[in-house]
């Protein structure tokens, strides 16, 4: 197994502050006129920009948050929304839960009854079950929505509690059916963020080889800090020809936390469709079960994905 950490970072919250001033505004009539006339323009377009935010026909046009935008440009690039859910509902016609199972070495396992959609927020809940069994859930997008390459942007937050982790990550079938060493190209698990509050580490993570004997892995992490799990956070994951970049609250190189090149992590970028997957599990890889600790619980806001259609302006 490869493993490629850098330590000795600590992930913090990088978002753009936008301020907005007058400058030079002096009191005389004329520029009591014109100031007069520009509050009432901010006026008439805050209230046409409420009208539009409340009117379901011209919503998609603007982005007040939750709100998706049809293109946006991204490192450059125009992209075209491709998936959306605000999680007002649990939306079949885009996932399903995950598969009731034992998950990993814990004892752990995945139930439809620990997923729900609360507040506008997709909800996994991480709690023993009266049985004494460690149970949690998730959805996949599995034959709903596949996409090779793409932007992929998530707002959530994390509860923090030992033995558990929370992940965001995408996977083809292909995985389980690849055996050659032959690279990511053709299959690969890729694991967009996994938080593991027991280390206090953040997770970016590429598998290849199948599950077998062959599987092979690379991965980096870095430090988070207590006040990680008081907010929510927004990513954006690219996947394009050249490998696989993740930013964390803001888009700018300072908010750049991975660049995995295809090369270097996976023997070449993957290629092939992959579906998404929001989960959370038990193992020994979280630590030691502190059952006081719980419930815990994995907030989804919102999910967008994006294809490539172009050079940006």
């Amino acid at each position: 197994m490869v493993s490629c950490r850098k330590e000795n970072r600590e992930v913090q919250n990088c978002s753009p502050v936008r301020t907005f001033q007058c400058k030079g505004l002096r009191q005389t009539k004329t520029a009591k006129k014109r100031k007069a006339a520009v509050l009432a323009a901010l006026v008439l377009i805050l209230a046409l920009a409420a009208v539009r935010y409340f009117t379901a026909d011209v919503r998609p046009f603007f982005s007040f948050g939750r709100n998706s935008e049809k293109k946006i440009t991204f490192e450059g690039k125009t992209y075209s929304l491709t998936f959306s859910d605000d999680f007002d509902t649990l939306d079949s016609s885009k996932w399903e839960y995950c598969p009731e199972e034992k998950r990993q070495d814990a004892g752990g396992e995945w139930r439809n009854s620990c997923t729900a959609v609360e507040d506008g927020n997709l909800v996994i809940t991480c709690d023993i079950a009266e049985d004494g069994t460690p149970v949690s859930g998730g959805i996949r997008s599995v034959r709903k929505h596949e996409q090779a390459f793409g932007l992929y942007h998530m707002r959530f937050r994390m509860e923090k509690a030992d033995g558990l982790w929370y992940a965001f990550w995408l996977l083809t079938d292909k995985m389980f059916e690849a055996t050659e060493e032959n690279g990511a190209t053709d299959a690969a698990e890729l694991d967009i963020i996994e938080v593991v509050p027991h280390n206090e580490q953040l997770y970016m993570s590429v598998h290849w080889d199948g599950y077998g004997a062959n599987r092979k892995s690379c991965s980096e992490s870095l430090a988070v800090s207590d006040d990680f799990y008081d907010d929510y956070h927004e990513l954006w994951y690219v996947w394009d020809k050249d490998g696989y970049r993740l930013y964390l609250d803001g888009t700018d190189e300072t908010c750049l936390l991975f660049d995995f090149p295809g090369e270097e992590y996976g023997d070449g970028t993957c290629t092939v469709p992959c579906d998404m997957i929001l989960s959370a599990e038990y193992g020994y890889w979280g630590g030691s079960l502190d059952s006081s600790q719980l419930p815990v619980h994995y907030y989804v806001d919102y999910v967008r994905v994006y294809a490539e259609t172009g050079a940006g302006r």
